[in-house]
């Protein structure tokens, strides 16, 4: 099971998909995932990408197969 996390002002969202599974659900899930990282992109967001036992930053392109992203907000500053 793969996941997008999104931290956001009310805690946080979750996205999962199972690339295991052929199913409308799953590639439902996959293509919502793909539309958030895009969109946080275009917004200033950073996105991580589970790499091994660790998150690093990630500005290639969306891979369904890795176990989990997540979306890393700006800091607002002033």
């Amino acid at each position: 099971m793969a996941r997008l996390i999104i931290a956001n002002r009310r805690g946080h969202q979750t996205v999962e998909w199972d690339t295991a599974l052929d199913t409308e659900e799953s590639r439902a899930a996959v293509v919502e995932a793909e539309r958030i990282i895009r969109e946080a992109r275009e917004q200033g967001c950073l996105i991580s990408r589970k790499e091994g036992d660790r998150h690093v930053l990630h500005d290639g392109p969306f891979d369904p197969k890795v176990e989990e992203y997540q979306v890393i907000a700006p800091i607002a500053g002033g």
